[in-house]
Order: structure tokens, then C-alpha cells, then sequence
């Protein structure tokens, strides 16, 4: 059994999904039908649950995103926009298989502002790095220009494909905003300072990328050239086997670090008092705030840390409701 996951309102997170087998299912489209797939699914269900986009990009076989949960609600959004993401898909492309790979999502905690102008970077930069462009901005897939930091507008109309125009969970538009992450303007004290701070990070990934893409011998060829190579291809560069995945990032600060391993450690430690207890038919045990799975498969009982005027203080709150079997079974897809 994996470790638990801590989802927490207001953590910012590098997430990683990757396709099926390495196919090039997410290869962009010279008229973006694929890439207005992404924004629409994105900026559906991120009004749903909260979530605030950071940065993204969107290669042929895979997703980074730099992005904020605001409510907690990580996993529900993973769940919903990756399922109306890849029904949109199965419909456009024809494809009569998963589109995602079975291996969950990497969702990795940043702690601290190093961590999450660093994961931005590379972000930003692994199209560079691929060797693809020779810039962010001239990546014709799913990306935000460095421009467009902490301000791009993303208006997207309602795709041909799967959304049906009946429902009225489907509007005709929908406007997805980019936004600074919290921790950034705190730490420069306003957004066109950590706009800047940002900007700088961005560049200085963009320069380490094109000297690594030198380095390996990959070499910006025609974008145009990409975009007609078949989506049923599959990727060929090798893949390390049996690599750790992290569950935080810090870049190496240490006063974030040790905030982050001493944070992971107390909850691990209640997670599991709380299982065996549960394990024991004893239910008033609460699980710690940040779990997720467990109080809602099995109704069990979470703590919640409120903020009053004097600090924090726990209390039980009641269970969330179960998700339905559809919805559970959509998060393997």
C-alpha cells in the first residue's frame, strides 16, 4: 500500500500526467482542436473546484502543470478534467483505448517560493529542452508565454467534440485566468515584483534547456513537421525504470525542507493511528486534515484546522459525501 496523499486547501502543486504507452495522443493540432480540448476541460472544472493555474504545457505524451488548490479539492479536479479531457479526445481522435496511462498522476507539494519558481521553469522550458523550439512561445501546443505570467486571459469557445451544447454544465465560452501564486507575491511584496522575480527564473531554465538540448544533439527542426506525425505513435527515447517520485519539493531550501519533512511526518503518524483504529471497528478516531481517500470510500471521521484569532485548534468535521462508482471508476481513465 502506497503512502497517503495530504491534499490541503492552499498548496500549490507540480503535476505530471502522462499518456498511454507513450503515445502521441497529445500532439498539438495546426488547427487547435486538441489544444482548445485542454483549455475547455481546464477551465470547466477548475471553476468547479477552485483550483488556480500557475503555468502549463502540454507536449505530445505528457502534462505539467504549476498549480494552486484552493479548497482542497486536488483530486476531484484531477479526476473530472482528466475524464472530460480524455473522452473530448477519444471522440476527436477517434481513439478507441485509454488516453491516459494507468500510473496516477505525479502531483508533487512546493514548499517555498525557490520550489515553485523553479518547477515553473522547467515547466516552461521542457519544450526547449525537448529540442522542439527554440522558446516557449514558439510552442504551438498547450503553454503560457512568459509574457503571460500571472495575467494571461484564456478565452476558449465550447468544442465540436463530446460536450454536448444541451447541458447546461457546458456553457458556450468559458474564461480561464492565470494567475501569481500566493507565496510569490508575499515574497517580493507585490505581483509586478514577483512577476519579474518570475520572469527571470523562466529565462534562466530557457538558457539551461537549450544547452541541454545541445548537449544531447537535439535540434529545433519545423514545427510544422510535428504536427503531421500520427498520433498512434509511441515516444522511443528510453524511459528510467523504477525511479522515485517525490511528494514535495523544496529546491533545496532548508527552512522549507524542514518544514516539509516535519509536516509529512505528523501526518503519516496520525494516518496511520487513525487506520488501525478504524481497522479496529473504532470510528471516533479522526484521520488528520489533508486526507482524502479514506474519508470518503469509508465515511471516516477528518480533522479540519480552522484559523481563529489566537492560532489553530482542531475539530471533527462531519464526513464528505462518497464518491459514486462511475466517478471512482473515471479516475483510472
Amino acid at each position: 500500500m502506497t503512502n497517503p496523499r495530504c491534499i490541503r486547501a492552499g498548496t500549490t502543486w507540480f503535476v505530471t500526467r502522462r499518456t498511454t504507452r507513450r503515445h502521441f495522443l497529445l500532439r498539438p493540432d495546426a488547427d487547435r482542436r486538441l489544444q482548445r480540448l485542454y483549455w475547455y476541460a481546464t477551465a470547466v472544472t477548475a471553476a468547479e473546484t477552485g483550483v488556480e493555474l500557475h503555468a502549463v504545457q502540454m507536449l505530445s505524451t505528457h502534462i505539467h502543470e504549476v498549480l494552486t488548490d484552493t479548497r482542497g479539492e486536488l483530486p476531484r479536479f484531477l479526476q473530472q478534467r482528466n475524464r472530460l479531457l480524455a473522452n473530448a479526445i477519444k471522440c476527436h481522435r477517434g481513439w478507441p483505448e485509454e488516453v491516459f496511462a494507468r500510473a496516477p498522476a505525479n502531483c508533487v507539494a512546493l514548499y517555498g517560493a525557490a520550489a515553485v519558481e523553479k518547477e515553473i521553469g522547467y515547466t516552461l522550458a521542457n519544450c526547449v529542452e525537448a529540442g522542439l523550439v527554440d522558446r516557449p512561445e514558439d510552442w504551438p501546443g498547450v503553454t503560457i508565454s512568459r509574457e503571460g505570467l500571472g495575467r494571461a486571459v484564456i478565452r476558449v469557445a465550447r468544442p465540436a467534440e463530446y460536450f454536448d451544447p444541451t447541458n447546461p454544465r457546458w456553457p458556450a465560452e468559458v474564461v480561464l485566468r492565470v494567475t501569481l501564486p500566493d507565496i510569490l507575491i508575499r515574497t517580493y511584496g507585490s505581483q509586478t515584483d514577483a512577476r519579474s522575480a518570475l520572469r527571470r527564473s523562466v529565462d534562466a531554465a530557457v538558457s539551461l534547456a537549450r544547452a541541454a538540448a545541445a548537449k544531447a544533439g537535439r535540434f529545433v527542426g519545423k514545427v510544422r513537421d510535428l504536427m503531421r506525425i500520427p498520433f498512434h505513435r509511441r515516444a522511443t527515447s528510453p524511459e528510467p525504470l523504477r525511479k522515485r517520485f517525490p511528494t514535495f519539493a523544496t529546491a533545496g531550501e532548508p527552512e522549507a525542507t524542514r518544514e516539509a519533512r516535519l509536516e509529512r511526518a505528523l501526518f503519516l503518524s496520525s494516518y496511520r493511528k487513525a487506520l488501525e483504529a478504524l481497522r479496529g471497528r473504532e470510528h471516533s478516531t479522526p484521520f488528520p486534515y489533508g486526507a482524502w481517500r479514506v474519508t470518503r470510500e469509508f465515511g471516516a471521521a477528518v480533522e479540519s484546522l480552522e484559523q481563529n484569532g489566537t492560532g489553530q485548534r482542531r475539530s471533527v468535521q462531519p464526513e464528505p459525501a462518497v464518491p459514486s462508482v462511475s466517478e471512482r471508476a473515471a479516475a483510472q481513465r
